[in-house]
């Protein structure tokens, strides 16, 4: 599989900052370790580092992603809020709503989120996002967004075959990587600037359209192991989980890990 075109990319991104700084490598141990290297220079926000393959690329609690060699998309895009951690409250699912609709956009296939930081096609996961975030004088001043796609992927590994998935196994045609990282890159800026000016409380009504377990039975652990149960029913103006207990108590969970029940 051939490499990325960069000078395709950089000719046809329209971003204003986004990606206008883009280091790429065919390999590192991960693209947001070393962007956030980067971070403590110069790098300016909307600077992307991009990789073919990632040796030790990064999951959500300490989990790994598997990131081969030329059929994923591997990048991390530095964000320089300038502001409290409370102002930043739901800025990975805002992202991961965004990057879910360019997604769908571009292939077809219907894209959904499952909270906090997991995309899913046709209830398989194809992505993930992490956000990891430096604070100095009680404000977010780097905050790094790692994305990770299985894009064209023939196959996955046989103990993930049950749960994981690629664009191509879902639709059956290969997706320009590159057409998807102009088109990520662009509705990522456009949906920060977005973020910046309303806050999460302007997605709420568009992860709630497209969140993988919305009316279903979930169970979540919470960040303090606290097992919470109930049926999903959205989320609040910060991005906190919305379920319905039993009693018809509305539940929220701002932190954890959500596992749909059988019902």
């Amino acid at each position: 599989m051939k490499n990325l075109d960069i000078k395709y990319i950089q000719k046809n991104l329209k971003t204003r900052e986004f990606g206008r700084k883009l280091f790429y490598f065919e390999q590192l141990d991960s693209t947001s370790s070393h962007l956030a290297e980067l971070s403590k220079g110069s790098a300016g926000q909307g600077t992307v580092v991009i990789a073919e393959q990632q040796t030790a690329g990064r999951g959500r609690q300490g989990n790994s992603w598997h990131s081969p060699p030329g059929p994923g998309l591997y990048f991390s895009l530095l964000l320089k809020p300038e502001l409290p951690s409370i102002k930043l409250s739901g800025l990975t699912l805002a992202l991961g709503c965004s990057a879910a609709e360019t997604i769908e956009g571009i292939t077809n296939c219907p894209v959904t989120v499952k909270w906090p930081n997991d995309l899913y096609c046709n209830n398989r996961k194809v992505g993930g996002m992490l956000t990891e975030m430096q604070s100095h004088g009680g404000l977010i001043d780097n905050a790094v967004i790692g994305i990770g796609l299985n894009v064209n992927n023939e196959a996955v590994p046989l103990e993930l075959c049950d749960t994981a998935s690629s664009l191509f196994l879902e639709t059956g045609k290969a997706t320009s990587r590159e057409d998807l990282l102009v088109g990520l890159l662009s509705g990522l800026e456009d949906d920060y600037r977005l973020f910046r000016e309303q806050g999460f409380k302007s997605f709420a009504g568009r992860l709630t359209a497209r969140f993988f377990l919305q009316g279903k039975q979930a169970s979540v652990q919470d960040g303090l192991g606290i097992r919470l149960r109930g049926v999903v029913s959205g989320f609040d103006s910060d991005g906190c989980l919305l379920l319905t207990d039993q009693q018809g108590r509305t539940v929220k969970c701002c932190s954890g890990t959500v596992t749909e029940m059988e019902p």
